[in-house]
């Protein structure tokens, strides 16, 4: 089993359930994390058979610029383009932080998980 890990993504973009969020933005974080047996990948070297981080990055990024007012939501999405575009992932950890949350306490950062893992 191999681990693909991406983290400390940073974005600058507009998620949030207020209107203030949606309108001014706000500083997020991703960190990804993704299972795939990838063994063929050991004897032929090839980009092409495993799971390319550089795409995934895009595919996160595109995601980012989309305007969701829920994190869940967006940590789904995001799940489901990387499944889409690569069916050798057997499971996808998302985490997604929102830095200086709109909440009355002083308080660093929100975040929101979500896992999905093929059936087997």
């Amino acid at each position: 089993m191999t681990e693909i890990l991406l983290e400390g993504l940073e974005f600058y973009a507009h998620h949030g359930y207020y209107k203030e969020e949606q309108h001014l933005g706000n500083r997020f974080q991703v960190d990804l994390r993704i299972e795939a047996d990838l063994d063929m990948v050991f004897q032929s070297d090839d980009l092409n058979q495993t799971i390319d981080y550089v795409q995934v990055y895009q595919i996160i990024q595109e995601q980012m610029k989309e305007k969701f007012k829920l994190l869940e939501t967006l940590a789904e999405r995001i799940i489901s383009e990387i499944r889409q575009n690569f069916p050798a992932a057997l499971a996808i950890h998302c985490t997604i932080s929102k830095f200086n949350p709109p909440i009355s306490g002083l308080c660093r950062r929100v975040a929101v998980s979500q896992t999905w893992r093929a059936v087997s």
